[in-house]
This record gives C-alpha cells, sequence and structure tokens, in this order.
C-alpha cells in the first residue's frame, strides 16, 4: 500500500495559514514558529508540485489546488480526530469540561432545562457557558476557546461549519395594551409600527440588518431607533414605556401569558431567524459536547414548537437549509 506524501502538520499548517490570513497568528494557534509554519506549507506545496496558496493584496486565496487540499484536508484532521476521542471514551464514563456559547435569545428560555437534562445524566462533565452576539461567539469557536455555539444563521468564517437547529418567528414586544386594537399574541402587520419608537440592536447584529431591510423594503418609516445590545435592557425599557422592539419568539417565552410585556406576531410579512449550532470545521465535538448539543438543540425546538396554538399567525415554514462559510 502506498503512503501518502502529505503529512499531517503540513495540512493543518495550510488550513491554519488560510483560516488565520497570516502566517504569525497559524504560528500563534498551532503553537509553532512563524518561520516553521511558512516551511510546512512550501514543503506541501513542493510535494504536490503546485501553489497553494496566493497573496492577493493583504490576503491569501487558495488555487484551486489549495481548494481541494485545504477541503480535503479539514475531513482528514476532523476523521482523524473523532478516531482519537472515539477511542479515549470507550476507556470510561463521560466526563470532561464542555465549552460553549449561546446568544441573549436562547439563553433566556432554553439554557436553564438545557443544562437541568444534560447534568441529572452527565454530572460528572463541567459545563462552561459563554453568552454573547453571534460575531463574538464564532471568533471564540474559530480561535479554540468553545467547542461549539448556538448562533443566528448567516456567513460563516472559514473553518467553520453550522447545522440547522430550527426557524423561529419574530414578534413585536410592547407593553400591555400598547396596540389597543391587536390583542395579545394576535398578529399585527409591520405596517402598524409606523411612527413607533423602535428599541433595535446595534449595526453588528445579525438580526438589525435584517429589521433594517425590511422596514425599508416595506416603506414603514419609525419615529426614533435606539440602539442597545442588551436584551434584558430592551425587555425592560418596552415593558415600561411606549418604546417597542422586534424580537424572537424563544426570547419571548417567557412572557407568553401577557402580564408583563405584550407579544404580537409580526405579519404582513412575517420575519423570520434560523438558529445553527457551529463548530470548528476540522474538530470533532467529544461525545459530551455532541450529547450537549444534541439536547439544546431539543429543549430549543421545544420552546419554538410551544407557539404552535398561534396556528398560521405567522406561520413559518420548516426546513433545514445548508449554510456555509464564504
Amino acid at each position: 500500500m502506498a503512503m501518502p506524501k502529505i503529512s499531517i502538520r503540513a495540512l493543518k499548517a495550510l488550513v491554519a495559514v488560510y483560516e488565520e490570513q497570516s502566517f504569525s497568528k497559524a504560528a500563534e494557534r498551532e503553537n509553532a514558529t512563524q518561520s516553521g509554519m511558512s516551511t510546512q506549507v512550501k514543503n506541501l506545496e513542493t510535494v504536490l508540485d503546485t501553489p497553494l496558496l496566493t497573496r492577493n493584496r493583504k490576503q491569501f486565496d487558495l488555487t484551486p489546488a489549495g481548494k481541494i487540499v485545504y477541503q480535503e484536508g479539514q475531513r482528514v484532521l476532523h476523521s482523524l480526530l473523532a478516531t482519537e476521542q472515539a477511542v479515549e471514551e470507550l476507556k470510561g464514563e463521560i466526563s470532561g469540561q464542555v465549552r460553549f456559547g449561546m446568544i441573549p435569545t436562547l439563553t433566556r428560555s432554553v439554557m436553564v432545562p438545557a443544562m437541568e437534562s444534560f447534568k441529572h445524566q452527565f454530572s460528572g462533565v463541567e459545563l462552561s457557558l459563554v453568552e454573547e452576539y453571534s460575531f463574538s461567539l464564532m471568533r471564540r469557536v474559530l480561535e479554540g476557546e468553545l467547542d461549539f455555539a448556538f448562533v443566528p444563521a448567516g456567513d460563516l468564517p472559514n473553518g467553520l461549519t453550522a447545522k440547522f437547529v430550527g426557524r423561529d418567528r419574530e414578534m413585536v414586544v410592547s407593553r400591555p395594551g400598547r396596540f389597543g386594537a391587536h390583542a395579545h399574541l394576535s398578529p399585527i402587520p409591520l405596517a402598524a409600527l409606523g411612527e413607533a419608537r423602535i428599541v433595535v440592536p446595534s449595526r453588528l447584529n445579525v438580526r438589525r440588518r435584517r429589521i433594517d431591510t425590511v422596514l425599508q423594503a416595506h416603506g414603514v418609516h419609525v419615529a426614533e431607533m435606539l440602539e442597545m445590545d442588551g436584551m434584558l435592557g430592551t425587555l425592560e425599557m418596552v415593558g415600561a414605556t411606549d418604546w417597542i422592539a422586534i424580537l424572537p419568539s424563544a426570547l419571548c417565552h417567557p412572557d407568553k401569558s401577557g402580564q408583563a410585556r405584550q407579544l404580537n406576531v409580526l405579519s404582513e410579512p412575517p420575519m423570520t431567524i434560523d438558529y445553527v449550532m457551529v463548530q470548528k470545521a476540522e474538530v470533532a465535538l467529544s461525545r459530551a459536547a455532541a450529547i450537549l448539543s444534541d439536547v439544546i438543540a431539543e429543549h430549543t425546538n421545544a420552546v419554538l414548537g410551544d407557539w404552535d396554538d398561534l396556528g398560521g399567525q405567522g406561520s413559518i415554514t420548516a426546513g433545514e437549509p445548508a449554510y456555509s462559510n464564504k
């Protein structure tokens, strides 16, 4: 049987340099020297007798051959790590540490039941949770600080893969009675938000860009916008004042009774948001991390499904769209 010419170290070097877009950052990530990383990539190009990386201004691009090596290299590294972890898990019970991230939208309603369910079965696993917005969480996963994260779907950085979790609907949240003509949990057309004062996330937030696009496309002019990147602060603001917000139903689930805040399903048009679980492409999740990810996904869908009694109001179509890194 012929032995491969490509070494694991060279594969890791190419993957790291392309994803970090820097030899120095790749060296830091792989605990190596910058010259060592450069040598590994050059050796790989020599062995394959073809260039794999080209520098275009200040960024590295993959050649056609480089794309093949990068994509197949990710699969090889992922498979090797999965093999190592499978063997380790044969030695004993599920334990260790799982570091994961969740957006504030999901921590309010999903975190507690999901973690209690998991810890009841796997008390020996240590959990570490980071609550941040999607951009920061994806960067932490890419840098190896987190095993996985639950975030809104969108363009992925190179080096990450995404698995579809569920589709949510957006709701208009206000103080009780704010929209007198629209009862709690009834649909409300986007046009009804004209001249309202609305609390929105900052422009770095994926949802903000969607909100701005939909308002502009449908000619809805609000009286004033207040940027606030705190979910709890937003909820307090809209519950006590005439300000309103457009928020995912997962975040609103604890307010389903309508006592503290009024919820109305956004319609005409409805707005949806997909949730995905992201992880590093070439790194296999440990058994504990994979189980926890499945538990969080299960509880997320339980919360999303608890709005089924709204019938077709602002209805959403379930599905599993594909998300890729661009």
